[in-house]
């Protein structure tokens, strides 16, 4: 059995369930997501760990055939001067001896070449874990992608402490170390973030979609399937604009958002139209309304209003004249804030709609 009152770095690094936990492939979901719970001395070197099993798989930065072809034909062209200047070659009578001389020594160097590779390749496999800090600090400000290729959500740490439930299906790109003016990442697919305040922003690039916030919990949904991004506000306030935003004059579209707790953005990307509106399921930011239930005895109509108004953080329009002899007897506990304001309407003879992240009251009209 393991002892992880003694786990180091190295220890958590070289021991296979955990690099397959951190990596989405294993099956102690459970265990490892409480692990911190029942061993909270580990976590300085619980986190190091994690954070170096990730930086250890680099996003793959691979050559195009052109690039390589260019690259190549201008190795050569340069090769091929220099011999002529360093053997003397010269007249058509000794064009076939230059030949065979340039391929005998091509063949050379492409061997060279190839061994190279192989080495290198076959040394910093060997070196990865024993020189685990130098490998880390190297990989600075180089992107690290991480995937979620199973059933179940998966927690990513990143250097500056925030975190993120990267959902089934979903990837993310990120520096090994936030280096700059923003810490900047990619998301596609889903995730949870929540963001550690510092003084340089953090920014969610989600195709032609970026996120920005600088210490707040938000949730992104990108899947490449989808016809839509969405962000959901859960705490705090972001910003959301298109990557690209054509400052045209008198054009009426909408380059960015802010967006308040309980607020969603959602951004078409047939049209490039990007709209506010309201989480499907607002949550009390106020701490009175976890705490106890609305009570509500001939309490005027505009009164609860505000109340939810702050408690849900939400803005609610509404011309308080046409409702001030409204009164209303209610206990409003469980219900959703949707339901709260089905069961308002209906017992004051008025409807509610969504508006650019508002909600919107008036008076039923009758024909």
């Amino acid at each position: 059995m393991k002892n992880y009152n003694t786990y180091k770095v190295e220890d958590f690094i070289q021991d296979e369930e955990f690099r397959d936990w951190v990596q989405g492939r294993g099956h102690r979901d459970a265990f490892w997501r409480s692990f911190l719970q029942n061993y909270p001395e580990k976590r300085a070197a619980f986190q190091q760990a994690e954070q170096f099993i990730r930086a250890a798989h680099l996003a793959p930065e691979p050559l195009s055939e052109a690039e390589i072809r260019k690259e190549t034909e201008k190795f050569i062209e340069k090769a091929t001067a220099y011999i002529d200047d360093r053997s003397g070659f010269s007249g058509p009578s000794q064009y076939e001896n230059r030949g065979a001389y340039l391929l005998r020594w091509g063949t050379a160097v492409a061997a060279v070449f190839a061994l190279v590779i192989g080495l290198g390749w076959h040394f910093s496999a060997r070196k990865q874990v024993a020189a685990a800090p130098r490998f880390a600090d190297s990989l600075a400000g180089q992107l690290v992608e991480t995937r979620n290729d199973s059933h179940h959500l998966l927690r990513v740490v990143l250097n500056d402490s925030s975190e993120v439930l990267l959902s089934p299906q979903s990837r993310l790109r990120y520096p090994s170390r936030f280096s700059g003016n923003a810490r900047t990442v990619y998301l596609q697919g889903e995730g949870s973030f929540s963001v550690k305040r510092q003084g340089q922003p953090f920014m969610v690039y989600t195709g032609d979609m970026v996120t920005k916030v600088l210490g707040t919990r938000f949730v992104v949904k990108a899947f490449e399937k989808d016809k839509k991004i969405t962000v959901q506000v859960l705490s705090g306030k972001v910003s959301v604009y298109k990557k690209k935003p054509e400052r045209i004059p008198d054009n009426k579209e909408v380059n960015g958002l802010i967006l308040n707790a309980n607020q969603a953005a959602i951004f078409e990307k047939n049209d490039g139209n990007l709209t506010k509106t309201l989480v499907a399921n607002p949550a009390p930011i106020a701490k009175r309304a976890k705490a106890a239930p609305f009570i509500y005895d001939e309490v005027p109509l505009p009164v609860i209003l505000k109340e939810l108004e702050t408690s849900y953080g939400i803005p609610i329009q509404f011309d308080e004249q046409t409702f001030h002899a409204c009164n209303i007897t209610a206990i409003l506990s469980s219900e959703s804030l949707y339901e709260k304001l089905d069961l308002l309407c209906k017992a004051s003879s008025a409807t509610y709609e969504i508006t650019d992240g508002q909600i919107v009251i008036s008076r039923k009209t009758y024909r």
